[in-house]
Parts: structure tokens; C-alpha cells; sequence
């Protein structure tokens, strides 16, 4: 399994080159015009980016008894403070095999919501002439649905709804009932794989908030984290205001 076998510091491809040379570019403007947000800095910085490599590699396989364990060891061993610090870095910095989600994520949201915009300034400079009645001026050319995974461990079926809401909206081929039994289908399958399975994230840790807030207040993970939550939380308020139209 991969956390066995991962370097969660490891900031390289295999081809020696830098994961940061590709998401540190899309990810260090002051301000996102389609989200419109504004940042006190740059969502984050190459400085804060090589800080939270440092931290991780003050951990990684230092500590006695752990000096040639892999990941899993170390998440297994270390107190939870240590523990979550190792696993944020692999979720930020790594960049072989599967970490980097929460900056990759980042630059997702960003590229998507710009591709959004592009499509929308094009096609509201032709809609004059051709949307007549249809649609209200309202773009349908490329929209962007942003979900949020806690929402869907909280309540599976009804994420999944919205989904083919969202999907299937102002679709006559796909009926509510249609809809809903599919969604219904899909979290009984999800909760059934939850049950015989310790893969699937349940969200259920008992310190979770506390975690979180330790993250928050941290001087290496704070000041990142907090810009990326801000921008997740705004992509998702605007995917709720665009499922609502």
C-alpha cells in the first residue's frame, strides 16, 4: 500500500523535477478575479511551501525507534500533534505518487473557475442575439460544481442528489423520481462499503476540531491553511448559490 512506501517530505518526480515549479505559479496571485478574493499575500508562498518541507523532514524518520520506518509507521507512532503535521505535509508538499492534494486541489478550483469565466465572458458577448427566451441569460455553456466531502459523509444520499441535480438540471430525459432513486442507490453502496472496509473516510475522528485548530494557530501551517480554506469555502458557497438558480 502506497503510505508504506512514500516519502512524505519527497518534493520531487522521479524525472528530478520540482513539484512546486508547477502549482506555486497558479497559486501565487494576491487576488482571483473569478472568486473574487483578495488575499493579505499570495495563497502560498515558495517560503511557506520550503517551511512546511523543513518541518516534515525535522520528523520524518527522526525520531528514536523510527529512524528507518516508513509513513505508516510514523502515523502510528508519533503523538497526534507530530502525527497530523507528517500527514498534512504529505497532503501539501509531496510530490510523487499521492500526495499534494490540498494544493493540487487548489489550483483545480482556480483553473476551472477561470476556465468558467472565460466561457461565460464569450458567450455573454454573443447571448443577445441568440438566447431569445431560453435560459434567462444564465450560462450553461460550462459550470462548475464544487462539493464538499464532509457534506457527503454527513448525509450521502443527499449529496449525491444534488450532484445529478446539478448535472441534470432543466433536463426533461432524467426524471425527480429518476433522480432520487439513483441517489439512493449510490449511498447504499457507499454505506455498505463502509462498513467492511477501514478505507473509506468516515470523518469520525474524536479530535478532529481540535486538530484542526492546532493546524489553524500553527506558525509553519496556518497562515496556508487558513488561504486555502478561505478559497475552498468561496468556491464552495458559490457552487451552492449556482445550484439554487
Amino acid at each position: 500500500m502506497w503510505i508504506t512506501r512514500q516519502n512524505p517530505c519527497q518534493v520531487t518526480y522521479p524525472n528530478g523535477e520540482l513539484y512546486a515549479d508547477y502549482v506555486l505559479p497558479s497559486l501565487s496571485k494576491r487576488s482571483y478575479e473569478a472568486l473574487n478574493i483578495n488575499y493579505e499575500s499570495r495563497l502560498i508562498l515558495r517560503s511557506e511551501f520550503e517551511a512546511i518541507v523543513n518541518d516534515c523532514e525535522s520528523i520524518y524518520q527522526k525520531r528514536k525507534g523510527l529512524e528507518t520506518a516508513n509513513q505508516f509507521d510514523h502515523l502510528m507512532n508519533l503523538d497526534a500533534p507530530e502525527g497530523l503535521r507528517i500527514a498534512t505535509a504529505e497532503l501539501t508538499v509531496q510530490g510523487d505518487n499521492n500526495g499534494g492534494d490540498m494544493l493540487r486541489m487548489s489550483n483545480n478550483i482556480l483553473k476551472l473557475k477561470q476556465a468558467e469565466k472565460i466561457v461565460q465572458n464569450s458567450w455573454m458577448g454573443t447571448s443577445t442575439s441568440t438566447q431569445g427566451g431560453g435560459g434567462g441569460g444564465h450560462n450553461r455553456e460550462f459550470q462548475v460544481n464544487t462539493m464538499s466531502l464532509d457534506d457527503f459523509i454527513s448525509n450521502p444520499e443527499r449529496s449525491a442528489l444534488e450532484f445529478l441535480n446539478f448535472v441534470f438540471d432543466h433536463s426533461n430525459d432524467v426524471s425527480t423520481e429518476q433522480k432520487e432513486r439513483a441517489a439512493a442507490k449510490y449511498s447504499q453502496t457507499y454505506l455498505n462499503k463502509k462498513e467492511g472496509s477501514r478505507h473509506i473516510t468516515d470523518g469520525k475522528a474524536a479530535d478532529k476540531k481540535q486538530l484542526a485548530e492546532y493546524l489553524r494557530h500553527d506558525a509553519v501551517f496556518g497562515p496556508p491553511m487558513k488561504k486555502i480554506e478561505m478559497l475552498v469555502e468561496t468556491a464552495l458557497a458559490d457552487s451552492r448559490d449556482t445550484v439554487m438558480l
